[in-house]
């Protein structure tokens, strides 16, 4: 084998039974540069189409109010299909070493909130995650309407320069 191996796929031989595939999660910290204590919970739906327009206005508020004061819970994103308004993606972010398993004991939470949105629900999983160079999950969850990303050295605003805040 040469020296350029994915670290995420098993090379070595298995029974045709046998799962050749292995989790993020299983690979050593050392070997896997995603090991952030970093996942997201992913859940995607159809909305219901009275509940389209509503959603990115009351779920972000509803998700974070409801998880704020949970060990682990990072924030979370919203986001509708530029093409399709129904179809949603929720991400909800955990941090720490314990983060699958505060992900995993707050699923039902998350699908309690959004069942009143869900008219058939198409996927939902949980994903090692990592944050792009310069980004990093903000400490406190206080103020629901902020965002959950910062940059690790932020740059200084030109009057000029129009600049998006998310």
């Amino acid at each position: 084998m040469s020296s350029n191996v994915n670290p995420f796929i098993s090379h070595s031989k298995s029974s045709r039974a046998g799962n050749k595939w292995r989790s993020a999660a299983d690979v050593s910290p050392s070997a896997n540069p995603c090991a952030s204590n970093l996942m997201a919970h992913s859940v995607e739906f159809v909305a219901k189409p009275q509940e389209a327009a509503r959603i990115q206005s009351t779920v972000p508020s509803a998700l974070t109010g409801i998880l704020r004061d949970v060990t682990g819970f990072a924030g979370c994103l919203v986001m509708a299909s530029h093409h399709e308004a129904r179809l949603v993606t929720v991400v909800t972010l955990w941090r720490g070493q314990d983060a699958q398993k505060r992900c995993a004991q707050n699923v039902r939470w998350i699908e309690a909130l959004l069942a009143p949105y869900v008219d058939r629900r198409l996927r939902m999983q949980t994903l090692v995650a990592a944050l792009p160079a310069g980004l990093q999950v903000l400490e406190t969850n206080a103020d629901a309407a902020g965002s959950i990303l910062e940059p690790l050295c932020p740059q200084e605003e030109s009057p000029e320069e129009e600049v998006c805040h998310a």
